[in-house]
């Protein structure tokens, strides 16, 4: 075969997945079941496109001690990020925005939607073993109860490009996304269990010396 020079032209969002520590689980868990004690302060559903009964905001202490323990995952994720676009590795500082907690029961879900800020992302905090008992007798052609979904570009037909990604998570998975990333969220049948995760949006801060075009 004849030798070639190519170059692989990166098409799409980034999108990263890793394992978070199991220290930073656990604090986000004990402070999430605190606040669904409490409903009516913390509720923040009106601020979120998901159809779930239970979604709460962190309070102030609980988000910086968060944001500074991701510091590692964010910087993971732009060193993956300019590898894949191939583009300049500047130092960028972030703006966090929101952070939120997900208790999601049988028949709930997250419909298509994109966030608003830079930068998105969910992680995992509880996932019952009957889930993925589900999962596996599932039989259709589509994506599969409790599925994470991210779409991008258009169905196509013969298929030349895949245009989902999705993910059955379990406990400790990060998923970092553009926040402009379409994504969606499959409900499950089993009752009597939660899944919990965890979701925040965060903003870049420019810097002058950036060229224009750099995100």
């Amino acid at each position: 075969m004849k030798s070639i020079d190519y170059t692989n032209m990166m098409w799409g969002p980034y999108v990263s997945k890793m394992k978070v520590e199991e220290h930073i689980i656990q604090r986000l868990l004990d402070d999430g079941e605190k606040l669904k004690e409490d409903k009516r302060t913390n509720n923040f559903n009106r601020a979120l496109a998901g159809n779930l009964e239970n979604q709460f905001k962190y309070n102030k202490e609980t988000t910086e001690w968060y944001w500074s323990e991701m510091t590692p995952y964010l910087q993971c994720y732009r060193h993956g990020h300019c590898e894949y676009h191939n583009i300049i590795h500047h130092h960028v500082k972030f703006q966090p925005e929101s952070l939120w907690v997900n208790f999601m029961k049988a028949g709930e879900f997250n419909p298509p939607h994109i966030h608003t800020s830079d930068l998105s992302f969910v992680l995992f905090l509880q996932v019952p073993e009957e889930l993925e008992y589900e999962r596996r007798q599932f039989e259709g052609t589509a994506s599969g109860p409790g599925d994470v979904v991210f779409v991008h570009g258009e169905y196509n037909k013969p298929v030349w490009s895949g245009n989902v990604n999705l993910h059955f998570p379990k406990v400790g998975d990060l998923i970092i996304f553009p926040a402009l990333t379409q994504h969606h969220v499959h409900p499950f049948q089993t009752k009597g269990v939660e899944r919990v995760s965890v979701s925040g949006n965060l903003r870049y801060i420019k810097d002058k010396d950036w060229p224009n075009d750099y995100f």
